[in-house]
């Protein structure tokens, strides 16, 4: 099979794969422990979720009382709506499983804050409705990491993949003669060199 055809292929088993950015708002992101490594994950994942043109849906928890998405965030994400919500699952706002419908979303990756509240409740709930869904490790923050670990490791009981965006990025691109590998890859050395 030609490289093209494998490409192709791997394009349609992930077709329905979208990034759900949940409340990443700078009053929330402050509290968080690590905060500036998730920022740089979730600012790797824009860079490159918009060359792979993967569908990225927002949310916001309460904005009119908690404020917008992180500023370090927003100016790479000008062209999103924000959904937002009161509940502390995703799925409790109709605006977001509307847009799931219509982007043709069948397997969440999810990536925000905070790991052991929304995060948690909002993969509950993907799993009950029957989507697939994948947590990206280093793009999920917790003001207690130890509450996030136990969250996790439950969320991966249940049937949940937990994979840091590296390997979620690889995976998608599926081979080093993918045309965006050069590219995301670069981004990653660059994410590798900071630390």
């Amino acid at each position: 099979m030609k490289i093209e055809e494998r490409i192709k292929d791997s394009k349609k088993h992930l077709n329905g794969v979208g990034i759900i950015l949940i409340d990443a708002q700078e009053s929330l992101i402050s509290g968080i422990n690590n905060k500036d490594d998730l920022i740089d994950a979730l600012l790797l994942l824009i860079q490159s979720i918009k060359i792979l043109k993967i569908p990225l849906i927002i949310t916001e928890q309460v904005p009119e009382k908690l404020g917008d998405t992180s500023e370090i965030l927003s100016t790479h994400l000008s062209d999103h709506n924000r959904i937002p919500k009161a509940t502390f699952s995703i799925f409790g706002s109709d605006q977001f499983t509307n847009q799931l419908n219509e982007l043709n979303i069948n397997h969440l990756i999810l990536t925000g804050i905070e790991t052991s509240i929304c995060i948690y409740l909002s993969a509950i709930d993907a799993l009950k409705a029957g989507y697939d869904v994948t947590i990206l490790s280093d793009c999920v923050g917790a003001r207690r990491t130890e509450d996030g670990s136990v969250a996790l490791k439950k969320l991966e009981s249940s049937g949940c993949h937990i994979i840091p965006l590296e390997s979620f990025l690889y995976g998608y691109l599926g081979t080093a003669e993918h045309p965006d590998f050069r590219v995301i890859s670069k981004l990653v050395r660059n994410r590798v060199n900071e630390h």
